[in-house]
């Protein structure tokens, strides 16, 4: 399920995914994502070698190349691939990409990477404890042993308890358009399917509107839970951020 249904929200979100970023800046995320993991990406030797698993529009892998680093970028939607190339050439700088599920990681690449990112909320589409499960194994086959695979997700402890039915952005500019976007939030508890209706909104003239209306599947969990399948799965937790009152929370962790 996860496969089709998910590639196929994010080729259709292709279009208005950078206006997520646009309200902070594509250059500060990419500052912020290399200083928060500064300390693991420092200890990388000239010949290490990357891996971006949901690279998304690229902002990420091209801050990585930014800093001269070995970096690959896949992700399962054709459109985000798309986005990655674009920024990067947008950004005067290259490297290899490839659209692939995180199940069809290891039939592409062996244990190659020192360090493996999975970030942006992506491995919450794991719509499944055995997906998930799995999803996670195959970063784990591709990781070298002695290195580091890189986690980050939304808090869903914190969204479920809260039970926030909107949120709402403030008006955003992007490429001479102005939007706002809505997230109209369906959850179905933890372990079970659940989705956000992600309701664009262009502003025309000041005076009309246009929405463009889109939905993206997940399944929240618990943080305990994610860390007990993480060991499952034969890493060693290293450093985990988790606070019960942050948005969100990131997890290292050592093959």
């Amino acid at each position: 399920m996860y496969g089709n249904d998910v590639k196929e929200q994010y080729n259709l979100m292709s279009n208005f995914y950078n206006v997520l970023y646009a309200e902070v800046g594509v250059k500060a995320y990419e500052d912020e994502f290399i200083n928060q993991y500064k300390e693991i990406l420092d200890e990388l030797q000239t010949s290490s070698k990357v891996l971006d698993s949901s690279c998304g529009n690229g902002v990420k892998a091209t801050a990585l190349k930014r800093k001269g680093i070995d970096v690959v970028g896949t992700d399962i939607s054709e459109e985000m691939i798309r986005l990655t190339e674009e920024y990067a050439e947008n950004n005067n700088l290259g490297f290899p990409t490839k659209k692939l599920p995180w199940q069809q990681l290891p039939f592409h690449f062996t244990e190659e990477f020192d360090i493996v990112f999975c970030c942006g909320n992506s491995i919450s589409h794991s719509l499944s404890r055995t997906e998930m499960l799995t999803n996670i194994k195959s970063l784990y086959k591709v990781t070298k042993k002695g290195g580091k695979i890189v986690i980050d997700t939304r808090n869903w402890d914190k969204v479920l308890n809260e039970n926030i039915r909107f949120n709402t952005s403030n008006i955003i500019e992007y490429n001479d358009k102005r939007y706002m976007f809505t997230y109209i939030w369906n959850l179905n508890g933890f372990n079970n399917i659940s989705n956000v209706e992600i309701l664009f909104v262009e502003i025309i003239d000041g005076k009309e509107t246009k929405c463009i209306p889109l939905k993206l599947d997940f399944m929240p969990f618990t943080h305990n839970d994610f860390i007990l399948i993480l060991k499952e799965c034969g890493l060693k937790v290293l450093k985990d951020n988790f606070h019960i009152e942050s948005d969100n929370y990131s997890v290292i962790l050592e093959k």
